[in-house]
């Protein structure tokens, strides 16, 4: 395991990872419960064309209380593929998603929000593709939105790979009724932003991600739903999904 430097420090979460920078690249120690041996040891440059993983075997008799079973893990995984995607028209979304009709939609929000109920209900109604009820990835490619489903699953165990074109962004909220309304461009940012991966360690990364993500609510239809936890907010859903295509 390299010895990272004090002063290069950048960011630390104080619980799992921190974050360090040199001249020339960036440097992340995970190192859960704040052990004070880390885990792993991962340096990538900007571009992220590739990283290296320093790591070593856990002691011997058992003195480490986490080992290390994979060397790509969470949270590193997410924190690469974050700044791999800033300088690829892309962005990690905290959201669900699915596709029907050879179209994506997809249903940012936060821990609470409803993501995983709504994508239970979409289940048992057995309507369209369910790609995550967790995180989703969109990026724009050949001047299309498209969104992918991720590994990373919520509460209702749904993790597909698959893509199809983006057609909409449904900020969910629980509510009394079901309900949608059209959200400006402004409006959705801001509902946004809080809900894409953003190391706001890396002004210029950051920048990246919030201009991509202006760009996105700007091109795509985005909405807000309110919906009750029973079939009849899938159906409103369709519904007004038929009318607005």
């Amino acid at each position: 395991l390299p010895r990272l430097k004090p002063q290069e420090k950048i960011f630390d979460t104080e619980r799992s990872w921190s974050m360090y920078r040199d001249a020339n690249d960036f440097w992340i120690r995970l190192a859960p419960q704040q052990q004070a041996e880390p885990l792993l040891i991962a340096r990538f440059n900007p571009r992220l064309r590739g990283a290296t993983i320093f790591s070593e075997p856990p002691p011997a008799g058992g003195k480490r209380k986490i080992a290390l079973s994979h060397p790509v893990c969470l949270p590193l995984d997410q924190l690469l593929l974050m700044h791999f995607l800033a300088r690829r028209r892309g962005v990690l979304a905290h959201a669900a998603g699915i596709v029907k009709g050879g179209r994506a939609m997809i249903f940012p929000g936060s821990s609470g929000a409803g993501k995983s109920t709504f994508s239970q209900l979409l289940a048992e109604a057995r309507v369209g593709k369910l790609l995550s009820d967790e995180r989703m990835i969109v990026r724009e490619i050949e001047g299309v939105m498209q969104a992918f489903g991720t590994p990373w699953a919520g509460t209702a165990g749904i993790a597909r790979n698959g893509q199809a074109p983006l057609a909409g962004i449904y900020f969910l909220k629980h509510g009394a009724g079901n309900q949608i309304k059209k959200l400006a461009a402004a409006d959705a940012l801001d509902k946004f932003l809080p809900l894409i991966s953003i190391p706001w360690y890396d002004p210029d990364t950051m920048s990246r991600i919030i201009t991509f993500a202006k760009h996105l609510v700007a091109k795509v239809p985005v909405y807000e739903m309110g919906f009750k936890p029973d079939r009849s907010a899938v159906d409103f859903f369709w519904q007004f999904q038929k009318s607005a295509s």
